[in-house]
């Protein structure tokens, strides 16, 4: 890579940029919320453990154990974000067909559409209008509708034969915010630290990143609550619409919005979010190098104030060792870049999960 590669960072160009300071916010999970935590963990552990012995058993099972990680992840942001009844571990896969099973595929819907994590294999964008097909494959309706309709019937994925009778909606998202909702330990801390930077300086402007598009619209009741003006900007919205969005978050305050609810995918490229100078992340993300193309959607050409950037943190979770492996990510281009390989990369995969379940 070094010889075909040149790499600029910020650092060695000559724009001049005001400074980016990181913070970690460690919270304290609360009685209930490490309870939930702790029991979902230790069965997790087990069952992890018992995946990742065996390299046939790994491979059938391994979106089963990355539902466990999510999961995990989703308890230590809110536990809204996973319902009572899939703080279960998941049973070791058996092949079976999700047409056959229609509450399997809406409860399979609801996991995918709490998270951004992944892009619809034929525009490579996060999907809108999500559908997942008989063979559980996501798309976003009109790019598989048109794949069909071109009389391309087999699934771009894995080439199971398709039709119309074989794709499912996602449900509504009717259920997904209510008002008897209670701010978790990450979220109270959130808007204690909104509410000072407002006491401060009522003008200043913050963007909440969040990877969960749930997480999103629950924070919009209590944000009310306090009387915060905000916006929300995430996969769901048309170009269109999100262009309006950003104009609207550039109005100064009081007129203006001061908080931007954002996710993590929707908002990581394209975009100029230099109206702010505070930066929420509520969760690690898989990938390191999307949160800081996130961030730098703020601290970009054309900011003018010193951009702060808040972590929040759950100690004693799968949290801080996700922290940990971003470290050991973030390591990876500089090796490449490099003469020396990393003799541990073939067993990354291994590793880090054995890393994030602590085993």
């Amino acid at each position: 890579m070094a010889s075909i590669s040149l790499s600029r960072t910020k650092e060695k160009c000559l724009v001049s940029l005001p400074s980016k300071n990181i913070e970690i916010y460690r919270v304290i999970l609360s009685k209930e919320e490490r309870e939930e935590y702790d029991r979902m963990e230790l069965d997790a552990k087990k069952l992890v453990e018992w995946y990742i012995s065996d390299d046939s058993r790994m491979a059938i099972n391994y979106s089963s154990i990355l539902s466990i990680l999510m999961r995990l992840r989703q308890m230590c942001t809110d536990l809204a974000l996973c319902p009572a009844d899939l703080r279960a571990v998941p049973p070791p896969c058996k092949i079976e067909d999700a047409k056959n099973n229609p509450r399997l595929l809406e409860k399979l819907l609801l996991v995918l559409e709490d998270g951004e994590d992944f892009d619809c294999p034929i525009c490579l964008y996060p999907p809108t209008n999500i559908v997942i097909t008989c063979c559980t494959h996501i798309f976003c309706w009109s790019c598989i509708w048109k794949t069909i309709k071109r009389g391309n019937n087999s699934c771009p994925m894995c080439r199971h034969r398709l039709s119309e009778s074989d794709l499912f909606k996602a449900p509504s998202e009717s259920s997904q915010a209510t008002s008897s909702y209670t701010s978790s330990s990450k979220v109270t801390a959130l808007l204690q630290l909104l509410s000072a930077s407002r006491d401060q300086n009522p003008s200043v402007k913050s963007v909440i990143f969040s990877q969960f598009r749930k997480l999103l619209l629950l924070l919009e009741e209590p944000l009310k609550e306090a009387g915060f003006k905000f916006l929300r900007l995430d996969g769901s919205l048309n170009g269109i619409t999100r262009a309006n969005v950003i104009k609207r978050f550039g109005v100064p305050a009081p007129e203006g919005p001061t908080i931007l609810l954002a996710s993590l995918r929707a908002s990581s490229a394209g975009i100029n979010l230099t109206a702010a100078s505070t930066v929420y992340l509520m969760e690690p993300s898989w990938n390191p190098g999307m949160e800081e193309q996130a961030m730098n959607r703020v601290n970009r050409i054309g900011q003018k104030e010193e951009v702060k950037i808040v972590r929040f943190i759950a100690t004693n979770t799968i949290d801080e060792r996700l922290l940990q492996l971003q470290e050991r990510k973030k390591m990876l281009p500089t090796k490449a870049s490099g003469r020396t390989r990393s003799k541990d990369q073939k067993e990354i995969t291994r590793e880090d999960l054995r890393a994030l379940m602590n085993l």
